[in-house]
């Protein structure tokens, strides 16, 4: 992954093979962002996406193989138990245009991902929600 800074703006480049969300744990580790947003376009070449099941409280998950476009891909930064949390849902489109999409729990990059990402400079945490199972902002 390249990056370049402006004020509290980020620019990544994440090249071929790179894991998008692992990619940008380990960079907001690396930069001590700790909540921001972020919007991002490319091509991958594998995908899981996944949708929350609110009765069983599980994501069904889905896994996608082949080169399709990231229509669309955006998120939220924040930390659970000190560690950086990535919020993320993809859309992405085939050779059919046939569109897929849902929470992004990992892409692999076919052939770039651009990502810009905004550092809010504040502390947002997350708390496991027992009654719907998911992760949410602790204020």
């Amino acid at each position: 992954m390249k990056f370049k800074q402006i004020k509290n703006k980020y620019f990544l480049r994440l090249m071929k093979g790179e894991k998008i969300i692992e990619t940008l744990l380990k960079f907001l580790k690396e930069q001590n962002i700790k909540a921001g947003f972020f919007n991002g376009l490319g091509a991958i070449s594998h995908v899981i996406l996944a949708n929350y099941n609110l009765e069983t409280k599980e994501y069904i998950e889905k896994e996608f193989e082949g080169q399709r476009e990231i229509v669309s891909f955006h998120g939220n930064l924040s930390m659970m138990d000190n560690e950086p949390y990535v919020h993320a849902h993809m859309a992405v489109g085939d050779d059919d245009m046939n569109m897929k999409g849902g929470h992004c729990k990992e892409a692999i990059v076919a052939a770039t991902c651009e990502i810009v990402l905004i550092d809010l400079d504040i502390d947002i945490s997350r708390y496991k929600d027992e009654e719907i199972g998911l992760n949410l902002f602790n204020f």
